[in-house]
């Protein structure tokens, strides 16, 4: 009975090590390949229809770059925001018709030989897209610009992002970089920098839970349907600027105003405090959707 009892003596001292043991240790799983992607039952009947979107472009600028590979997937999500099932995807790549900075072939992989003479499909792709009932992107800002200059016939459809559309910190992850996001949710993408390989990284982050419950598509989704307020600040700002800085201003050097996008209650809150701390500053505010949002 003695022998007995120092065993279970020694089972429950050990407990706690293998405990501090296993916080310690963190176990990062695979993404799942979108050709494997497990088809599941709908939740709260059939949501829409989301096209995940990723580019590589030679340079920074959609006036003036171009867009040398984009690869799109087309998913199917229920009433719960999950994804339940893979449509289709789609693929090109374009020869922008003058070398590669090597620091893009550095990035991408992608090189001169692979993308001569190569020309995307874009009645084929804005078919494929077309599909879709919006647009999802991890930093949708920039693929936006570079998408709709190459696919004018998807201006139309509103898009979603990822990187913008879901408050990470508020929901206590640190940092907004995808692969970075993919490791703090447990997963891991073995490439990068290639649009197949980072469209697969966005739609097993997009699947993921946030702490509240809900998917983070879910997330974005809601939050991108949300209209708000764009509240540019313009005029005699030069001695208004670091207040403006400081509430999260950013200046537009395209627009030549200091800007933020705010609920319709904070919009107003913001006109009225720049009125009464600095009367010279003219404010106007502009109702944005998610089809402008991006733009």
């Amino acid at each position: 009975m003695n022998s007995l009892n120092d065993d279970i003596g020694q089972q429950a001292e050990s407990r706690p090590d293998d405990q501090r043991a296993e916080n310690d240790v963190r176990i990062l799983r695979r993404i799942a390949p979108l050709d494997e992607w497990p088809i599941t039952n709908a939740i709260g009947g059939e949501g829409p229809v989301i096209a995940v979107v990723d580019t590589e472009t030679e340079g920074l600028d959609p006036e003036a770059d171009s867009l040398i590979e984009i690869a799109a997937a087309l998913v199917q999500t229920d009433g719960e925001g999950r994804i339940v099932e893979i449509l289709g995807k789609g693929y090109g790549l374009q020869d922008p018709g003058r070398p590669l900075p090597p620091k893009i072939t550095k990035l991408t992989g992608l090189t001169n030989e692979k993308l001569e003479g190569k020309v995307i499909d874009a009645d084929h792709l804005t078919d494929f897209l077309n599909r879709a009932d919006a647009v999802l992107a991890h930093g949708a800002k920039f693929d936006a610009g570079f998408v709709r200059r190459l696919l004018p016939g998807i201006a139309h459809l509103p898009w979603i992002c990822t990187l913008g559309d879901v408050d990470w910190r508020e929901h206590g992850y640190d940092g907004r970089a995808l692969g970075h996001l993919l490791m703090q949710q447990g997963l891991f993408a073995p490439k990068a920098h290639t649009a197949r390989d980072d469209v697969a990284a966005l739609v097993n982050l997009a699947a993921t839970c946030l702490p509240n419950g809900r998917t983070v598509l879910a997330e974005a989704l809601a939050n991108a349907r949300t209209t708000t307020v764009r509240v540019d600040a313009e005029g005699d700002t030069y001695h208004a600027r670091a207040d403006l800085r400081r509430r999260g201003y950013r200046f537009d050097w395209s627009r030549k105003v200091w800007s933020i996008e705010a609920s319709a209650f904070q919009s107003d809150y913001e006109e009225s405090w720049i009125s009464r701390h600095y009367p010279r500053v003219r404010v106007s505010k502009t109702p944005i959707t998610w089809h402008e949002r991006h733009s």
